[in-house]
């Protein structure tokens, strides 16, 4: 396994369109999201609450109609992100990327991503206001860990 991190950047909304920039090593991926019918911002925090607890999760970033659905895993002390593509919500999903990785190298640039997203504040025309409780709870868990990390 490298130990390439994962890049993300939320880039700055317009009229409910969310610019996303996604790296690792070669690959590279950029669309821009619908905050319809789901604000991916939200998913993207409740999922990463979940994963870092040891369940399952995915978000989809709404193109309309199409979609790029992320799904993260924890396995023992690795961590999966998938990264998949369908035309519709109903149509079969088809694998753009798939990586392992430690918390460090997927999971905290994806939290590092989303508390810069949220501490620019954006017009509620352009974006929907982000879930403060959820981010929060987030910021909290990760804070825990990093805690629990640092006496052991």
């Amino acid at each position: 396994m490298k130990n390439d991190k994962l890049k993300i950047e939320l880039g700055t909304p317009e009229h409910g369109w969310l610019p996303v920039k996604i790296a690792f090593n070669d690959f590279r991926l950029e669309f821009e999201a619908s905050d319809v019918p789901a604000n991916p911002i939200d998913q993207l925090i409740s999922s990463l609450r979940s994963v870092i607890k040891g369940m399952k999760a995915d978000v989809w970033w709404h193109l309309e109609p199409e979609g790029y659905y992320f799904e993260l895993e924890k396995l023992s002390d690795e961590y999966t992100l998938s990264i998949s593509f369908a035309k519709s919500e109903s149509s079969k999903r088809e694998l753009v990327l798939k990586v392992n990785g430690s918390y460090e190298s997927l999971i905290l640039p994806v939290y590092r991503a989303i508390k810069k997203f949220a501490d620019h504040k954006h017009d509620t025309h352009d974006w929907p206001p982000t879930d403060n409780t959820a981010l929060e709870r987030l910021v909290e868990l990760v804070k825990g860990r990093k805690t629990s990390q640092n006496h052991t």
